[in-house]
């Protein structure tokens, strides 16, 4: 996962008036006060009532997306600045600016600390840290929603966190797996994928692992009783997982993967596709010389 580093590490954390404009409101005038004080939940109060009954004023409706911000309000963020830029004169670019790069920093600060926490076991330090970095990325990206690669910062940060909180479910399954216990270990593995999504980098680690304990458990049914056919449902209960794989950007899991789809289409009398496997493997293993 690699993350863009910024120089505005020297923005300030918070972004202040730094006038009180004439023929303000009530309502704004403390919304001002309490946001420059650091109250930013009575700031959002009271900025939300200047929005209503003053739906066209620019500034309370960027300053309830900063107070918002401050919370940690993504949804209410996203809903204040599109407010904002309906309005359509953006006054306050710098300050916007500021912010998204105020959030982006705090972000990429977190990411950083996460990964050292990773690197030496702290898993649970680690996943606090991501998910705090996870949190300013959001508001970074609600905040401005043209900054695409501040959303692959967060579908990667997500993938990271979902990643380290399943390792012990894989590990576990594999303990499984060494003592012989494939339907246990299947099963433990199973619960790993329910957490994972498909972009995740743990979800081909985990369908590769249910592939290879169905293809021992296979084989060690067809041992137990070599005339029978039960073995083949486990084959069966590998093909579509092996076969997804072969569409893996990874060229050794593609590789990995034909080499088992050989042995699973032959068992399963698909001797043609077994044909075309072996042809796919040799192509990648020329490729990776």
């Amino acid at each position: 996962m690699r993350f863009i580093k910024l120089s505005l590490a020297l923005l300030a954390v918070t972004i202040t008036f730094a006038y009180l404009s004439g023929c303000n409101s009530a309502e704004q005038t403390t919304a001002k006060l309490a946001y420059n004080q650091g109250d930013y939940v009575k700031a959002e109060t009271e900025f939300a009532k200047e929005t209503t009954q003053n739906p066209q004023n620019e500034e309370a409706w960027f300053y309830l997306a900063m107070s918002r911000a401050q919370l940690g309000k993504v949804d209410g963020v996203q809903v204040a600045m599109k407010e904002y830029k309906k309005i359509g004169k953006n006054s306050f670019n710098g300050e916007l600016t500021q912010a998204w790069g105020t959030m982006y920093d705090k972000g990429y600060k977190n990411y950083e600390e996460g990964e050292k926490s990773a690197k030496t076991g702290k898993d649970e330090d680690a996943i606090k840290l991501f998910q705090n970095s996870l949190a300013s990325f959001e508001i970074a990206y609600a905040l401005l929603p043209d900054s695409a690669f501040v959303k692959d910062n967060v579908a990667a940060l997500n993938s990271r966190i979902n990643t380290i909180l399943v390792k012990p479910t894989i590990d576990k399954g594999v303990e499984l797996e060494k003592q012989g216990n494939y339907e246990g270990a299947i099963g433990e593995y199973n619960k790993g994928l329910e957490k994972v999504g498909k972009n995740s980098a743990a979800y081909e680690v985990i369908i590769y692992n249910i592939s290879l304990a169905n293809l021992k458990w296979g084989e060690k049914l067809r041992e137990a009783a070599p005339d029978g056919t039960e073995y083949k449902d486990k084959y069966s209960a590998a093909l579509p997982y092996l076969e997804e794989l072969t569409s893996s950007k990874d060229k050794d899991n593609q590789l990995n993967a034909y080499e088992l789809l050989i042995q699973v289409y032959a068992n399963l009398g698909m001797n043609d596709k077994a044909q075309d496997a072996i042809k796919r493997r040799d192509e990648l293993k020329a490729q990776n010389k």
